[in-house]
């Protein structure tokens, strides 16, 4: 015999499961153009995106970067973008790739850097806590100057503080606008690095799940077309 109550009582249980949903909660940190807040850049557009389609409830927190790996590396937060293996633990629960960061050498008008050689004895930029390849870190020849953001190194350029200073692409060139400064240059086909971009997890039962449902959502918008839209500026 069918039951009223037990139905109310079902519906409610359910209500109340949907309506407390747990919330996915993210760390990330400042890039010109790819974060720009919580709210605005294309890295968040993406996120709030695949929330969208997956109905997910996510949070995004914007620490700066040491303090967005620390959260991540300390358990109070189930996931952090952009991720990248320089920087990310290799036992963490992944996506697949989302974005290619490029990263480029931006130098005065006047000059022709492109490569790690051509580094060798000049005062290099970098910004602080920014993933940088190994190759570029460990060679003892280049003296390295670091900087709060991308826009103080843009300003170090510009003024001779710095010989050269590297940086992602795009980026980069919104850094540069963001500045102030002209006559700085890059070499667009030449970049000094590429690494895969992608979402971490921590590596437990929900973090898998997480990465694996990022991981479809991801290959589905990359199949439809409306990743490479969504990751091009505005």
């Amino acid at each position: 015999m069918f039951s009223y109550s037990r139905y109310v009582f079902t519906a409610l249980i359910l209500m109340s499961a949907c309506g407390f949903a747990k919330t996915v909660e993210l760390a990330t940190f400042p890039i010109p153009l790819m974060v720009e807040d919580s709210e605005r850049g294309l890295f968040v557009n993406l996120t709030k995106e695949i929330g969208k389609r997956t109905n997910k409830k996510i949070h995004i927190s914007v620490y700066p970067t040491g303090k967005a790996l620390l959260a991540f590396s300390g358990n109070k937060v189930q996931g952090i973008f952009p991720g990248l293996d320089v920087s990310i633990p290799k036992r963490s629960a992944r996506s697949s790739a989302f974005y290619v960061k490029v990263d480029h050498i931006f130098f005065k008008k006047g000059q022709t850097l492109e490569s790690v050689k051509d580094l060798e004895g000049k005062k290099v930029g970098l910004t602080f806590r920014y993933p940088y390849s190994k190759e570029l870190l460990l060679n003892k020849k280049i003296k390295f100057e670091f900087a709060a953001d991308d826009v103080l190194n843009m300003r170090k350029l510009a003024q001779g503080q710095i010989d050269a200073f590297i940086v992602e692409e795009r980026s980069g060139l919104k850094a540069l606008q963001l500045s102030g400064e002209k006559d700085i240059l890059f070499n667009k086909e030449k970049p000094i690095a590429q690494q895969e971009v992608f979402y971490a997890f921590q590596n437990d039962e929900e973090g898998k799940e997480l990465a694996e449902i990022f991981t479809k959502t991801i290959e589905a918008m990359k199949k439809d077309g409306s990743l490479q839209r969504l990751l091009v500026s505005p």
